[in-house]
């Protein structure tokens, strides 16, 4: 499945493959090197379906949170908030 994810802070978009049938945050690696975009703590990071207005639940799967095919999803490391 596509989706789409902004880049926080940035405001990039890119087209992203991702398995709709495996837990979000196993996930989250492979998603962030498609958009090569490096954080240094995963656990920091949040990701959001701005589409259908919910957070991520990293241990469920897309399917499971009913992501469709085209969703924009946001990915923001809220390590750069804290600072």
């Amino acid at each position: 499945m596509e989706v789409f994810v902004c880049k926080g802070f940035s405001g990039q978009i890119y087209r992203v493959k991702i398995d709709p049938e495996q837990p979000v945050g196993r996930q989250l690696p492979q998603i962030l090197a498609q958009m090569q975009f490096v954080v240094p703590d995963l656990e920091r990071l949040g990701i959001y379906n701005l589409t259908q207005d919910f957070e991520y639940v990293r241990e469920k799967s897309f399917t499971e949170q009913r992501t469709c095919e085209c969703d924009l999803l946001l990915i923001a490391d809220g390590s750069v908030c804290h600072k």
